[in-house]
């Protein structure tokens, strides 16, 4: 379900999000409204995977050209930074039943709609993968099929969660307690902060109108990510710093992208189709 574009203007109200509430250790906790709207613009309009991901995905959705499923599929995640190998893709094309029928399992609708038995389903799914390609991966996949239910389990949500980064790609047992209590989580914390979203959502139109294409749970997922990246900074072995924090909060937005951005091309009558030769 595509959030709409159309919402009427409300006076400004200051608040905080919160997604981590519950969970212990290192958690990203509250985030000032004001700081998520920098944010969000900021994911939307610089070189992030807001273009090569959520505009294309949601470009292909729109235009019917997700309805198969096969070898390449996996490639997808590589959009959002995914980083698949070739083993992947080999080892993707033996599971793709399996990917199928856990993805046809999650039901179309708002992960924070859901009771217990349909959110039960997005963590067996979410859980889904094999050696190399667990839910960092896979979830990229599924979130272009069901955008409004799968969320996107990387190391940046696993760690905003209290978890270690490579929570949601070890062993089976925490693997799926890990992804399940975090899934049970974003469906709670969503339906729980309804209007808050929605004021986010409004008051990011207001400089990147394209936000209107996010679902609550994506845009969730990118107020949780940018801001756990915001708390990280990276040196080299030298010293030299290679990411700074808070830079999705200092970046200053240039113009959001719109739908013109994405184009898809037809093959003429002298394209591929039906002109690959049957192997022996």
């Amino acid at each position: 379900m595509t959030a709409p574009c159309d919402r009427d203007a409300e006076a400004e109200v200051e608040g905080h999000l919160d997604f981590t509430t519950g969970f212990n250790g290192d958690i990203l906790g509250e985030i000032l409204l004001s700081n998520a709207v920098k944010r969000v613009v900021s994911f939307c309009s610089r070189s992030s995977g807001f273009v090569t991901y959520d505009l294309v995905s949601h470009a292909a959705r729109e235009a019917g050209r997700l309805r198969d499923v096969g070898p390449w599929t996996v490639l997808v995640a590589t959009a959002l930074n995914g980083r698949v190998t070739v083993k992947n893709v080999k080892d993707f094309s033996s599971s793709v039943e399996d990917f199928v029928s856990r993805l046809d399992a999650v039901p179309q609708k708002p992960l924070a709609e859901m009771d217990e038995s349909e959110v039960s389903r997005v963590v067996d799914f979410c859980s889904f993968g094999f050696s190399g390609a667990w839910a960092p991966k896979i979830t990229k996949v599924g979130a272009v099929f069901r955008p409004e239910a799968i969320p996107i389990l990387d190391g940046h949500l696993a760690l905003a969660y209290g978890y270690e980064r490579s929570a949601f790609s070890s062993k089976p047992e925490p693997r799926r307690a890990a992804i399940n209590s975090v899934v049970q989580a974003l469906s709670m914390s969503i339906k729980a902060q309804k209007t808050l979203l929605d004021e986010l959502r409004r008051q990011v139109e207001e400089s990147a109108p394209i936000v209107c294409i996010l679902t609550d749970l994506r845009l969730a997922d990118i107020v949780i990510w940018t801001s756990q990246d915001d708390r990280v900074e990276r040196r080299t072995r030298k010293g030299k710093t290679t990411k700074r924090k808070d830079v999705w909060l200092t970046y200053s937005a240039k113009e959001a992208p719109t739908m013109d951005t994405i184009r898809w091309a037809r093959l003429g009558e002298n394209g591929m189709a039906g002109t690959t030769p049957t192997p022996p």
